[in-house]
């Protein structure tokens, strides 16, 4: 339950910065109307980069950008643009969302009528992010389709470094990490070519703001290191602003508390009070630190120092009156209180949390669920813990299979984008080879009327001619050879996808539906169960849970197998802890037929292979076994020689033609037998492997992995 504050962090993009200093110019002195404009564009920038820590300066910015409102003229609408959205930012600094929504609408308005694409980039990127803030997803994608416009017709890098910026802050509030991590990395590529030579002060602002998003972006999935690599390099910028420095140092404190790194997170705090003291607008800042320690204590159970920092950010955010901000720290204090068995004040607080908890995030809600559950359970109210308890593993599941379609929709987005990619490059050839071809036409006519003058001119021409046309004709024939290897390829992923979604219905059907059942039972005759059926029924539910997590990885390591340039991992393995570990999976299953899985494999036996995919063909071929052995048998399992594995199981009468037939198959069907198989076959072809079955007369079957080329 890691502690994320959403910052307006594209905003940063909207402007450009020139100034030195802070003070306003004096424009009695300056006699034109323009020039006066410009003086004041110049002062709203200088305000808005605040280089010196000026206390209230959002204040002032908000007032300034009304008086250039009033400079300008009625038809100057660029300028327009310019000062609503200096207001707007004025007043979203100050907290006053729904004021800055207002302004930056105006700046989109005024910016289109002056038909200026790049203020129209900077206040859709703003728009953007504040209708995600104020949760009106509507307005959203509206202003992320505007920018989809400017960025598939545009060419200009300042432009699109702004506008993959804002995508990958779209797309990371859908929690499409990997499509937003591509958009982030654009952006800080486009602008580190001359982040470290330029002296312009946005340029250093944006980049450093980018990286703290990117870094944001890997928390989220789980990758400090990688956070606090792209923090690093933003850090050499942090002295450009406050609102900088501030932004890093709270990201850097949130970094090391997830890598479990204290000492620096404490470090990095100190510094971060002594740079917000009475700046009441990094206040934000300042919560969200102190909670992430506090969270992290709280994780290692020294809840002595937890209750500090708690306390220091619930303070804050009451002082904010920030809706969001008290609920996380509602959220952090119930937890705390918890774990240290103050179970009535726990349950109040979570109370409280729980009606922001709806809206922010089916997550976030079922966490509260589960500490409400603990909490009754703390009081011995066994009737609401249960209560509590079945809705939590109910969201849970539903949690589950979001984050596994928003997995496969960031897949599909991503693969749209490159293929996006793709077209726009290819009409970008097509627009240069017509250009080619009209400016040969013309070149030709030139030719022609010249010819008039001089036969002999005229041949020679005739034969420059040919001979562009024939390199003409090789640039075709190359660009042909490019577009058939691309729909190869395409075919090819095609053909990979539904595949992949066929196993997927096939092999997930049946292991879910066991879960949706156990849970129905849980749920609808919880009077069934005495408390060592409980705990046994939970173990199950845990064990099918897990099955699928296991076989979800194996379809997905299985899909990543059959993509080009996806290789296995080679290392010795110790083969008879893979099998003992796959046949652990399989012990259920076995005992519900009274088959005993014996396992021979010798303790010194290793072979040079990927684990993971020996893994997945070890489970597939037992689980074969185990589905068409007699009842009451045995399936053994040895090594014949320092190069094969066998699995040896007496399969029943009535299995003898089932397997014929799954034998025989050679394609992956969600409808048929065989697809474990199919899937082990491939699988072991990867790894230079093949799979022999040799079924006897006694109904004996012999299953073997020869790797052919290992040297013995």
């Amino acid at each position: 339950m890691r502690c994320f504050i959403f910052i307006l962090s594209v905003i940063s993009n909207c402007i450009a910065f020139n100034a030195q200093s802070q003070t306003p110019p004096d424009l009695s002195t300056i006699k034109n109307d323009n020039q006066k404009v410009k003086a004041w564009l110049a002062y709203c920038a200088e305000l808005r980069l605040n280089k010196n820590g000026a206390k209230d300066n959002y204040i002032i910015l908000q007032q300034a950008g009304l008086k250039g409102l009033q400079l300008v003229q009625p038809n100057d609408d660029s300028d327009k643009a310019s000062f609503f959205l200096y207001t707007a930012l004025g007043n979203y600094y100050q907290l006053k969302f729904d004021s800055a929504q207002y302004y930056f609408y105006q700046s989109l308005n005024s910016a289109q009528k002056a038909d200026d694409t790049k203020l129209i980039a900077g206040a859709a990127e703003a728009l953007m992010s504040i209708n995600f803030q104020l949760q009106q997803q509507g307005k959203v994608d509206s202003c992320k389709n505007i920018l989809q416009t400017i960025a598939d017709t545009s060419k200009d890098k300042a432009i699109l470094q702004d506008i993959y910026s804002a995508f990958g802050s779209y797309y990371q509030q859908k929690s499409y990490y990997s499509t937003a991590q591509d958009y982030y990395i654009k952006s800080i590529q486009l602008r580190e070519k001359e982040v470290d030579t330029t002296q312009d002060d946005k340029a250093k602002f944006n980049y450093a703001i980018q990286c703290d998003q990117l870094s944001k972006l890997y928390l989220n999935t789980q990758m400090a290191d990688k956070s606090l690599e792209s923090l690093r390099k933003g850090e050499r910028f942090a002295d450009i602003s406050p609102v900088v420095s501030n932004r890093l140092l709270s990201s850097f404190i949130e970094a090391f508390t997830t890598s479990g790194n204290i000492d620096s997170a404490l470090f990095y705090n100190k510094q971060l009070v002594a740079h917000s003291k009475n700046r009441p607008e990094f206040s934000s800042e300042l919560v969200s630190s102190n909670l992430n320690i506090g969270i992290f204590y709280i994780d290692h159970k020294e809840y002595n120092k937890a209750l500090p920092y708690i306390n220091k950010g619930d303070s804050l955010a009451t002082t904010i009156k920030s809706p969001f901000l008290i609920f996380q720290a509602q959220m952090i204090e119930g937890r705390y209180f918890q774990e240290t068995g103050n179970y009535q004040k726990a349950i109040s607080l979570l109370n409280q949390a729980l009606p922001v908890a709806v809206q922010l995030s089916k997550e976030l809600y079922s966490n509260i669920l589960k500490y409400m559950a603990l909490s009754y359970k703390g009081l011995g109210n066994q009737q609401n813990a249960l209560q509590y308890y079945e809705q939590y593993v109910m969201l849970q599941d539903t949690v589950n299979k979001e984050k596994v379609s928003r997995t496969f929709a960031d897949l599909e987005t991503r693969y749209q984008t490159s293929e996006k990619q793709n077209q726009i490059v290819s009409l970008d050839q097509k627009n240069k080879l017509n250009i080619l071809e009209l400016k040969q036409a013309s070149n030709t006519r030139t030719l022609m009327i010249l010819g008039l003058i001089s036969l002999g001119i005229f041949s020679l021409l005739l034969y420059f001619i040919y001979r562009n046309k024939e390199k003409l004709n090789k640039i075709l024939n190359g660009r042909n050879a490019q577009l058939d290897a691309l729909n190869n390829q395409l075919a090819v992923a095609n053909d990979t996808k539904a595949k992949l979604f066929g196993i997927i219905g096939h092999d997930l059907r049946s292991p879910v539906s066991r879960i949706v059942q156990m849970l129905k039972i849980q749920k609808e005759k919880p009077e069934l169960l005495d408390e060592a059926s409980k705990k046994k029924h939970e173990e199950k539910l845990k064990i099918a849970s897990e099955n699928v997590l296991e076989t979800m990885e194996d379809l997905l390591l299985w899909s990543k197998s059959q993509m080009q340039h996806f290789k296995p991992e080679f290392r010795d393995v110790l083969i008879i802890e893979v099998v003992e570990k796959e046949s652990s999976f399989l012990k259920d299953q076995a005992d519900s037929k009274n088959i005993l899985i014996k396992n021979e494999i010798p303790g010194s036996f290793v072979l040079k292979t990927d684990e993971n995919f020996l893994e997945i063909i070890i489970r597939n071929l037992l689980q074969n076994a185990v589905k068409y052995s007699c009842d009451g048998s045995v399936i053994l399992i040895s090594s014949a020689s320092g190069n094969r594995v066998c699995i040896n199981n007496r399969i029943a009468d009535i299995n003898r033609a089932n397997m014929n037939i799954v034998f025989e198959n050679q394609s992956v069907n969600s409808s048929s037998n065989g697809l474990g198989l199919q899937i082990a076959k491939d699988l072991a072809s990867a790894i230079g492997a093949k799979i022999l079955f040799d079924l006897r007369e006694d109904n004996t079957l012999g299953t073997s992995i020869v790797w052919e080329n290992y040297p013995l």
